[in-house]
């Protein structure tokens, strides 16, 4: 069976069994800051495990998962991948350990036809019960009893925990690690593990007593990698087609043979899945850079560069991989396609970065080895790895050259820190760590929320509270109602402010300072008004700041129109990584790889403008989400509308006429009723979020009206200071000795003012230039460093720009020999250090002695052979020189 036959098998065959069939949620799990990435099948579940979210009671998923802890070994073994697809099924207190274990034996044996003689189940020791259910089913091989490190899950040392049952299968003797105790359970590669059944049943009290959970769980997981393997009975998962593709293409581009050696074929499964992963993060709208998640992707995509080049292909080539990558999910991922382009290019660009900065990486490995005597530590070694990705091999071999062992023990242990923290960071598949209101609700509140939104008809709400507790260390109070106005904070929209009133509205009982959405409940953070805030059971009037909603909504339906725009003018590829709509402006982040140009912003602008002028009716209607793709809507990719989500659409006819709309996205934010009601829209910012995400931060409504105010206050002001600047430049070209027209400042245009400020700018520049170049004929000072001549000069009120060329003059003046200059300001001292052209042959280099000098003196310095600038602290100016010309002698005498 193909991989696309196993992945369909699988979701039908629990379909069949009454389980509601879950797409895949994103790599980067929304809405959740204990994880980095999604790592287990049933991250997305957390709600229901949790008992947050109830509509569910048993689910299936082919869920993308990613890992980070074990990157180093991939390639090395058979279990070890980063981007991997997690098959599952999950009963929220519905089914236990008898369907469980009889569904996954009937799968395997039944579906995917494998023999039962070579399964293997596993149980925890003391769990007779899966023994029995085992026996039960006369599966072949008695189950084999392991202990509570490998088969009983726990989140920590209290809390949810239980017993797992694992299926393994046997490849063969001709695998075994040849122990006499080899057996399911061996790390070895004959017993490979391609199935986990997780019977959560318990709560571990801080005593350590099991207590017997009211709802018990199953949590399953088996990798489509390790079973299309055993399935497809190939040597490895990098046979089977889900990278055969990749690692074809590989092999036609890189031209070394893959079974040639070991070393050629670790490379070829390390390119395989790095690429594979690299893809699809950047597919999800991760950005290469160094935190967080794109450093994960930086570091693959560098890690497989670098396996290519010791295959001796020295040039970008992960980009060319993407087109047989995108081939392996066709169908099974929807926004693959439309990324493709966009993902090539950003591959593409960190490809031909990192070939650059591996030749920093070999010069500073250069430079470790000049001071490393006969031996690189270990941190070196690794931080070259870490940093700039060079492998330990890479390492070994050059320093070899140089007659110089690399310390590998203190490498491996710079390693394993690093690893350590690498794990530490790790939450494990998510339940550790709950979000904030995920503590509310258990810790605050006795029974699952409940809270009935009305905040679309009305601004206005009576409402019965269903409890209210103090939220430490805030001070504040978290207060919920059965039902309420207030917009929650979602959807890039901020949550409402406003306040909670007597069932009259004549006494105030507690400011609104927030409000967040937890599962089917909203939380309302407030600040009592009195001594005492709302009781649970009390009638109240739930009041939103009008004014503030008024604000919000126009912001929020210019998004839409704004989204649009950049879809059509950019393309469709464009994708949304984040937003905010307040009632001060609205920010939207999009993917996209460059920025964007006057010309093509004015664009977008006036289409949104045309949209507002135009009048296009804003309707919303709650529909299934299978019409999702029948209306084209756009999505967030990974966001959970639910199943009957609220559609949004802008167009002429509304509902009337769907097909032909301006916009239509899932959303449940708060929108106006017409564009019209918009009245104005003005992109006033466009920069970059972060490394291929570009920022559009703009103005709606009456927040545009404000922004012109306050512009043209600004230019009454830009007009006054011209006025009174122009007054300054002309003292200041008389204190010069200059001349200038004597034309006295008026009320006159502010471009006349401009152009009049440059002409006086840059005539107090030229006087400042020649009264510096007289200087610099006259003040200097020359000192001999054994056969070379040292000219030395301190420009006070010199600008640093203005010492290059100083520099220059000099040089001519001392015909051989080198120039420093430096000019003072706020303590520090920016200087330039200058070679005559006939110094560097002979050994001088300006950028070594230059970065020595400023190191020495708490600064820094770059640049060339024969040219050098930086800064550093300003000391006395006879010891500055003296410490120079005693560096300069001491690399003479070193060379």
């Amino acid at each position: 069976m193909q991989s696309s036959e196993i992945r369909r098998a699988y979701l039908d065959f629990f379909a069949a069994r009454q389980h509601a069939v879950r797409p895949s949620a994103p790599l980067v799990p929304l809405g959740d800051p204990t994880l980095m990435f999604n790592s287990a099948g049933m991250v997305p579940f957390k709600p229901y495990f949790l008992g947050v979210k109830k509509d569910l009671s048993r689910a299936a998923s082919c869920q993308k998962c990613f890992r980070t802890t074990d990157i180093d070994r991939v390639g090395t073994t058979l279990r070890h991948l980063t981007f991997f697809e997690m098959l599952g099924n999950f009963s929220f207190g519905d089914y236990f350990k008898e369907e469980s274990i009889a569904w996954a034996w009937e799968f395997l044996t039944d579906k995917m036809a494998l023999d039962p003689k070579r399964l293997h189940p596993s149980v925890f020791k003391d769990d007779e019960e899966a023994v029995k259910l085992w026996k039960k089913l006369g599966v072949p091989n008695a189950p084999v009893r392991l202990g509570e490190d490998s088969n009983f899950w726990n989140m920590g040392p209290t809390g949810p925990c239980g017993p797992c049952s694992e299926i393994y299968f046997d490849r063969g003797p001709q695998y075994s690690c040849g122990k006499t105790s080899c057996a399911a359970g061996c790390d070895c590669d004959r017993y490979l593990e391609i199935w986990n059944l997780v019977f959560t049943q318990f709560d571990r009290q801080e005593d350590g007593a099991l207590k017997a959970l009211p709802r018990r769980n199953i949590d399953t997981g088996m990798g489509l990698e390790r079973l299309a393997f055993v399935a497809q009975g190939r040597p490895s998962p990098f046979d089977t087609d889900l990278f055969a593709p990749i690692v074809q293409v590989a092999g036609r581009i890189l031209g070394a043979e893959r079974h040639k050696s070991p070393e050629n074929e670790l490379a070829y499964r390390v390119i395989a899945d790095h690429s594979r992963a690299a893809i699809m993060l950047l597919a999800e709208g991760v950005i290469p850079s160094n935190v967080e998640r794109g450093y994960v992707l930086r570091r693959l995509i560098r890690r497989a560069l670098r396996y290519g080049q010791l295959l001796g292909h020295g040039q970008a080539f992960l980009h060319r991989l993407v087109p047989a990558a995108l081939e392996i999910f066709e169908g099974v991922y929807s926004e693959l396609p439309a990324a493709a382009a966009q993902v090539e290019e950003t591959l593409k660009s960190e490809e031909e970065k990192f070939l650059e900065t591996l030749r920093s990486g070999e010069e500073e490995l250069e430079g470790l080895l000049e001071r490393a005597g006969k031996l690189l530590s270990g941190e070196e070694a690794f931080k070259l790895y870490d940093t700039f990705g060079f492998p330990l091999e890479l390492t070994r071999e050059i320093s070899s050259k140089r007659g110089i062992s690399v310390d590998e023990d203190g490498f491996k242990r710079a390693q394993e820190k690093a690893v350590a923290v690498a794990r530490a960071s790790w939450k494990g598949s998510g339940e550790v760590g709950v979000v904030f209101e995920n503590f509310i609700v258990e810790n605050l509140f006795s029974a699952p929320l409940q809270t009935e939104f009305t905040g679309y008809e009305s601004l206005q709400e009576i409402a019965q509270v269903v409890g209210c507790a103090p939220c430490q260390p805030s001070g504040c109070h978290v207060l919920v109602l059965d039902k309420t106005p207030f917009y929650p904070e979602g959807g890039g929209q901020v949550g409402d402010e406003g306040g909670i009133f007597s069932p009259d509205g004549g006494q105030l009982l507690a400011e609104v300072l927030d409000t967040k959405k937890q599962g089917s409940g909203i939380l309302h953070i407030i600040r009592p008004a009195g001594a005492k805030p709302p009781a649970a059971g009390e009638k109240v009037l739930a009041t939103v700041d009008a004014a503030r909603r008024s604000r919000v909504r126009p912001h929020h339906t210019a998004t839409h129109l704004l989204n649009e725009a950049l879809r059509r003018v950019l393309g469709s590829h464009v994708r949304q990584a984040g937003s905010y709509v307040g009632p001060d402006k609205l920010r939207f982040d999009f993917t996209f790889p460059k920025a964007l140009d006057p010309e093509t912003l004015q664009r977008l602008e006036s289409m949104v403008v045309e949209e507002i002028r135009k009048g296009e009716i804003v309707a919303t209607k709650m529909e299934s989400v299978d019409k999702v793709h029948e209306y084209g809507a756009v999505t967030l990719l990974g966001e959970d509308y639910g199943e009957r989500p609220r559609f949004v659409l802008i167009g002429s006819k509304g509902w009337e006429t769907p097909k032909e709309r301006f916009s239509l996205e899932l959303c449940g934010g708060t929108h106006v009723g017409n564009t019209a009601e918009i009245g104005a829209f003005k992109i006033v910012r466009e920069s970059s979020a972060a490394a291929g995400v570009r920022r559009i931060e703009a103005l709606a409504g009456i927040a545009v009206e404000d922004y012109e105010r306050a512009k043209a206050r600004e230019e009454e002001e830009s007009v006054s200071q011209l006025l009174k600047r122009e007054r300054e430049l002309l003292e200041e070209i008389s204190a010069l000795g200059g001349k200038a027209d004597e034309l006295a400042p008026d009320e006159r245009a502010e471009p006349a003012l401009r152009s009049r400020e440059k002409e006086l700018k840059e005539l107090v520049a030229r006087l400042k230039a020649k009264k510096l170049s007289a200087a610099a004929l006259s003040g200097h000072q020359i000192t001999q460093v054994k056969d070379t001549r040292l000219l030395s000069q301190r420009f006070d009120g010199a600008d640093p720009k203005s010492l290059r060329s100083l520099s220059d003059k000099l040089k001519g003046e001392i015909g051989s020999g080198l120039v420093f200059i430096a000019a003072p300001g706020n303590g520090k001292l920016s200087f330039v250090l200058a070679a005559t052209a006939d110094l560097p042959p002979k050994g001088y280099d300006a950028a070594k002695i230059a970065k020595a000098f400023a190191a020495a003196r708490g600064g820094s310095a770059g640049g060339r052979a024969d040219f050098a600038q930086g800064g550093m602290a300003d000391l006395d100016w006879e010891k500055t020189v003296s410490a120079l010309a005693a560096l300069i002698l001491e690399s003479l005498r070193s060379r």
